[in-house]
């Protein structure tokens, strides 16, 4: 087995996660707001609090690249035991003014959307690869910040 390659799928699943591709899972994760996010890497399935929830679209993306880095570096699917993502989601609600990242927003008409509330998010990011023969652990960390209701809004 390639540690250094399975080390960096661990690595990799919370960087994506916290990455550009949530950008898709706004709406998902307004919706079930503070708590504990489960993900089966190999699977896609979700859990939210424990409790199974229907996949939401990161998950997809996790798990597609999951097996195309595997298949690119052949190593059989077959030999993880589990690849799993826990992403801890502290949601709160501040006043543009109140931002602390620098990420643009632009409303439907192109503008940059610069005033209301917007949606806060502290996420705390686990991951963990499971082989027959050792466990591969990461952990990210990040916020992430958008307006209330958009994209529609």
């Amino acid at each position: 087995m390639r540690r250094k390659r399975l080390q960096h799928v661990a690595d990799t699943l919370c960087h994506m996660f916290c990455g550009w591709r949530l950008i898709n899972c706004y709406h998902d994760l307004e919706h079930l707001g503070s708590g504990g996010l489960t993900i089966d890497a190999l699977s896609g399935q979700c859990w939210f609090n424990g409790s199974s929830i229907g996949p939401i679209s990161i998950a997809h993306e996790l798990s597609a690249w999951l097996r195309k880095d595997l298949c690119s570096h052949a190593i059989p699917v077959e030999c993880l035991l589990r690849a799993e993502l826990n992403a801890e989601l502290d949601f709160s609600r501040i006043d543009a003014s109140q931002r602390a990242t620098s990420d643009q927003h632009m409303d439907r008409g192109g503008k940059p959307v610069r005033k209301g509330t917007f949606h806060r998010v502290h996420i705390k990011c686990q991951s963990e690869v499971i082989t027959d023969e050792a466990a591969y652990r990461s952990a990210f960390s990040d916020l992430e910040e958008w307006p209330a209701g958009w994209p529609d809004g």
